[in-house]
Parts: C-alpha cells; structure tokens; sequence
C-alpha cells in the first residue's frame, strides 16, 4: 500500500494552472487536451498532480446554483454529468472568463455571441487531461492509485437550487440577459 502524502495543493500555484491553460487554449476541445497533456507531459508527476488539484478546486469552486441556472438555459437543460462539462468548458476559457461568470453568469453572453453556433459550451476533454499527461510522462497506469495517496481529494457536494425549472421565471431572475436570448433558442 502506498504511504499518504499529504496535500497537493501546494505543487502547483493557481498563476501557473491559469497559464498552463491560458496556453493550452484551442477552438476545439480535443486540440485543447492534445496541447495540455504536451506541456504537463514534461512537467514532474508532482506538477501533473498540482494541475489536477487546481482543476478539481476551481470545478467545485464553480459547482454553485446561478451557474448551473447559466448552463440550463443556454444548453436547453442541463444534468449533472453537463453541469460537470460546462465547468470544464468555463475553466477551459481561462482566468478572466471563469472569474467573471463566477460572479455574474450573465457575462457569459458576450462569450456565446461570439461562438458558433455548431460549438456548444462543455468540455468534457479536458477533466482527462491530468490522467492522459501522468500516464505519458511516467509509462505508468496507476494515477488513480497515485492520486489516493493525496489527503485532498474533492467530493462534489449537493446543492440547492434557487431556481425551478418548471418555472421559468426563476431561471430569468438568476440570469436576465442569458433567459433573454437562449432560453427560446439555445444551443
């Protein structure tokens, strides 16, 4: 059995995680994974492990009622495993996206007016990123077993909704300007 090995929050800062992403950026998801496993692939396994700290940090950090609301009017509904997805895609954005729709999810409409409309807001290629750069950078396919010798590992936890998605005038109250414009017409 392996020996615990304490936190991984201080492997890697959250200035480097946002420039690894910063500089990962691509249109498409899958080049956006090919050019992240490259450049954590040459980093240290400590440093693959402090991205996916930083990762597994800003996906809860975004795991909240207003955002989900966002994600359920522009994607035309949204489950939890979508949810999981369009939080990625957020972090996948970068530093000020992210920040921004944190604070107010209607700062996200200049972002989907200007995408096409064949894209569609989730990334689910990027929550593989660490796991994919561990196993090329070491030869070896015992991440998760790696990653259990961390006493930081993060469960997503239940949330209340403050809105109701039988009522639409909730989602409207959360995110005016996004209701406006995709909840009739989403992507």
């Amino acid at each position: 059995m392996n020996q615990m090995r304490g936190s991984r929050e201080n492997l890697m800062s959250e200035d480097k995680f946002w420039e690894i992403i910063e500089l990962s950026k691509a249109d498409d998801p899958q080049d956006q994974l090919d050019n992240l496993v490259e450049q954590l692939s040459s980093m240290t396994a400590d440093d693959i492990f402090g991205f996916d700290y930083q990762l597994d940090k800003h996906l809860e950090k975004s795991y909240h009622s207003d955002l989900w609301a966002a994600a359920y009017i522009v994607c035309g509904g949204c489950s939890d495993d979508a949810f999981d997805y369009f939080r990625a895609w957020l972090i996948s954005k970068g530093r000020g996206v992210y920040e921004n729709a944190l604070e107010n999810p209607d700062s996200l409409l200049e972002i989907f007016e200007n995408m096409d409309e064949r894209d569609f807001p989730e990334n689910e290629e990027i929550l593989y990123a660490t796991l994919d750069a561990y196993e090329e950078a070491t030869g070896k396919d015992d991440f998760y077993d790696v990653l259990d010798t961390f006493e930081d590992n993060f469960q997503i936890f239940e949330i209340e909704l403050t809105w109701d998605e039988d009522d639409p005038k909730t989602l409207e109250a959360v995110c005016p300007k996004l209701f406006e414009r995709y909840y009739d017409d989403p992507f």
